[in-house]
């Protein structure tokens, strides 16, 4: 049971639990993110707004966007009359990946990322990384991802530290014209993340976790 828990815990799904009268019993992480971008009583008439009509659980399919998360179903569940729960699904696997390959160039991503870190932050800003340096160069349209760098150091110009993560990700791929690629993770992190508008970029897969960016790129060499 304890993992079963700890999976609730630390999935990246928001659940949040609710009394019936709307104050909120107990929330994973990602829930106590959730709760800090949207009112919880807007949660709560979400949640009531999508129950079965009698006890046990509903799923919904539905497009919602709270915060910088993007959701594309939502679960119900009540037992009784003193609590409900609601479980936010991340639309985080239906993108289409979309590449103009003759914009596409050889390049080294811990360079772009030193040149995008030298165009935008100043030396009082601590920068710590994490890079797996076995990563070769691949292809990549340069002046978008440099352009979306830019972007986002810019607005991250007056964070203390940033962390920055560069590794393969294990299990994952992009499909590109019926080809499957591995994925290059971009992890981003400081503690002003939460302040940053929504980034959208079609070259590139983007999603937010908190205090954290990901940005995911096919690994075609």
């Amino acid at each position: 049971m304890e993992l079963y828990k700890e999976f609730i815990e630390k999935g990246i799904n928001p659940f949040i639990i609710f009394d019936s009268n709307a104050q909120v019993l107990d929330y994973n992480d990602e829930g106590e993110y959730i709760l800090s971008v949207i009112d919880k009583d807007e949660l709560f008439n979400l949640a009531v707004s999508h129950a079965s009509m009698r006890f046990g659980f509903k799923h919904s399919f539905l497009d919602i966007d709270i915060g910088h998360s993007s959701f594309c179903a939502l679960t119900v569940g009540y037992l009784d009359s003193d609590m409900i729960g609601i479980m936010l699904h991340k639309n985080v696997c239906s993108k289409r990946f979309r590449s103009e390959k003759e914009e596409l160039q050889f390049s080294n991503i811990f360079t772009l990322i030193d040149i995008a870190i030298n165009t935008n932050l100043e030396d009082k800003v601590k920068i710590v990384t994490d890079y797996d340096v076995s990563i070769p160069e691949f292809k990549i349209n340069i002046a978008r991802f440099l352009q979306l760098l830019n972007k986002i150091f810019q607005a991250l110009k007056e964070s203390k530290e940033i962390k920055i993560k560069v590794a393969i990700a294990t299990g994952r791929s992009i499909k590109i014209e019926n080809r499957k690629y591995q994925v290059i993770v971009l992890e981003i992190q400081s503690s002003l993340i939460r302040n940053l508008e929504p980034i959208k970029d079609e070259e590139f897969i983007i999603s937010f976790e908190k205090d954290k960016i990901h940005i995911e790129l096919p690994f075609i060499t």
